[in-house]
């Protein structure tokens, strides 16, 4: 038990809370006694998460059917939560493209820069800004090992990422002094349904998948305690190799060899 009730407060939000990285997420929140917001497309699936949620764990949980893709879908998650004070936020919900830059279409990459950057930096602002009046609270982002390094075949992906791990690295220490801590977590390969859904063979590139549940574990444990959250011993090392030990040529160069080989081109 990490005592975030008693450090935070009573209620986290959480974004793409029905599955992968931001299900576990909820859980663990939830088996610490917090109160839960759940936002996620999918109504249906919503309903039947926060039933189960509620049965296992005791906690209240609202759930809110939004697309973050879209502007009315953010309008809609501070609407709803007008009459609650969110002392944990977890923007978790994100879309990828693989593939090359120039053959996505300009929707999809304005639908992955309103989710991506957009929610994540509209919700920190306005839940931030209640933290910051209360003296405590917590915002945990989650970005990306690809937020490291270049990402060539992943462009648009990488860049959303990269810019997730600047908004976190600046308020980390802007908050800090105001009673709120800021991490941002960087997975990997994780066994969820958007990366299968990539494609991606990651073992030809010599990554191993996480579970989701420690990639959780790993971001909430960073919480007060320091910035960076990249879980398991290979995914530290190639941010590290990538980020501090080559060049961005280099580090681009390789990481173009390693997608090259994965998606066959």
């Amino acid at each position: 038990m990490r005592n975030f009730k008693q450090r935070y407060g009573s209620w986290a939000l959480v974004t793409g809370g029905t599955s992968g990285i931001g299900a576990a997420l909820v859980q663990q929140l939830a088996q610490e006694g917090l109160n839960i917001v759940m936002v996620a497309r999918n109504a249906s699936q919503l309903d039947t998460q926060a039933e189960k949620l509620r049965q296992q764990t005791g906690v209240q949980v609202r759930t809110i059917s939004a697309d973050l893709t879209r502007p009315e879908g953010l309008e809609r998650v501070l609407d709803a939560t007008q009459d609650l004070a969110i002392d944990m936020l977890v923007p978790c919900a994100a879309i990828e493209t693989i593939g090359l830059f120039v053959e996505s279409t300009q929707d999809r990459h304005q639908e992955m820069v309103h989710m991506n950057v957009i929610a994540p930096m509209t919700l920190a602002r306005h839940f931030g800004a209640g933290m910051a009046q209360r003296g405590r609270g917590a915002i945990l982002f989650v970005s990306s090992l690809s937020g490291w390094m270049p990402q060539p075949f992943m462009a648009q992906y990488g860049a959303t990422k990269s810019y997730v791990m600047g908004l976190a690295a600046g308020l980390h220490f802007e908050m800090k002094g105001l009673g709120v801590d800021v991490s941002v977590l960087s997975p990997g390969p994780t066994d969820t349904p958007m990366a299968a859904a990539t494609g991606i063979d990651f073992a030809s590139m010599g990554m191993s998948i996480m579970r989701p549940e420690d990639v959780a574990a790993c971001g909430l444990a960073a919480l007060g305690r320091k910035l960076d959250a990249v879980p398991g011993p290979r995914n530290k090392m190639m941010a590290f190799m990538m980020s501090r030990l080559m060049s961005r040529s280099l580090a681009g160069t390789m990481f173009k060899m390693m997608m090259g080989r994965a998606l066959k081109r």
